[in-house]
């Protein structure tokens, strides 16, 4: 699930949800935040752009302001710890990404 991270594109954030219903079910949205929250690697696997449906920020192993910082890093503007312009910036794992794993 971790290496899903990795097919979110620069510049780019993703959900909870979608990543849940890309590793194949999207009810354990929950799960892998709680997964997220103990990656240790996170140099390896971005989970800092990993964000609510709705566009907040959620939490990071880091804090939400290095969250806001990588980010923001990558070019993803942050108001009010949420995305801006969020339905353009989220991405969304298709079909033939979900069966490589």
């Amino acid at each position: 699930m971790l290496a899903l991270l990795h097919r979110v594109p620069k510049g780019r954030v993703t959900t909870y949800k979608a990543l849940a219903r890309a590793a194949g079910n999207e009810n354990l949205a929950r799960v892998i935040g709680r997964i997220l929250s103990q990656n240790k690697e996170v140099d390896k696997y971005p989970c800092y752009k990993v964000v609510r449906s709705d566009g907040r920020i959620g939490g990071y192993s880091l804090g939400v302001r290095e969250k806001i910082r990588r980010l923001k890093r990558e070019g993803i503007g942050v108001k009010n710890n949420r995305i801006i312009d969020f339905e353009r910036m989220v991405f969304e794992f298709d079909e033939k990404l979900k069966r490589k794993n």
